[in-house]
């Protein structure tokens, strides 16, 4: 399943922090820069997950780059 949402969209959402370590997302900054806006899958579609606004949070890129496609309970690991 998918829906429509934009970067903005979800940013708003949540509140300009990563969903994943918490911190100050840099919106005005572009990849590859470690701070800049990603968005991530909660559920990594190759599991299975929707590319819906319910499974999906802002991220940094640095942090969506550790998690990759493992899920956010790898990440715990590493951190």
């Amino acid at each position: 399943m998918s829906e429509p949402y934009t970067l903005a969209e979800i940013a708003e959402r949540d509140k300009g922090r990563c969903g994943l370590c918490g911190g100050r997302v840099a919106m005005k900054q572009k990849v590859p820069h470690p701070k800049a806006p990603t968005i991530d899958h909660v559920v990594p579609v190759s599991e299975g997950g929707d590319d819906t606004r319910a499974n999906v949070q802002l991220a940094h890129f640095v942090c969506n780059s550790v998690k990759g496609p493992r899920g956010s309970q790898q990440l715990a690991l590493i951190g």
